[in-house]
């Protein structure tokens, strides 16, 4: 199933991807959450979630992952966009969904020496 249309005519998924570098303060999870309504986003990749419980955002679908060390990936989808084969790895650092045919890959790579 492609994707729908969008108003001038031409199929097209926009998509974002964030680090939101652990915030859990509720103030600023209603920001970001005012930046994807605003944004109209149908695909967000988060990076660093601590804490997948404070992304539940209307309308969306949150596919999360968090690792052993507690931060992780997470794909927000609308609900619209039912993703399928999704896949994680134990320590939180990626995510993997397949959308309308397209394999997408969220991963959370910081530097350091980790």
């Amino acid at each position: 199933m492609p994707p729908p249309p969008n108003p001038h005519g031409t199929n097209v998924l926009s998509i974002s991807t964030l680090n939101i570098n652990g915030i859990t303060a509720l103030t600023r999870v209603r920001m970001l959450a005012e930046f994807i309504r605003t944004h109209d986003f149908d695909i967000i990749f988060l990076q660093e979630v601590t804490n997948a419980d404070v992304f539940r955002f209307r309308g969306y679908e949150t596919y999360r992952n968090i690792g052993t060390s507690m931060r992780g990936t997470a794909i927000v989808a609308k609900c619209q966009h039912q993703l399928t084969n999704v896949l994680t790895l134990p320590t939180g650092r990626a995510i993997a969904a397949t959308l309308h045919g397209i394999r997408m890959i969220n991963v959370y790579a910081p530097s350091g020496t980790a």
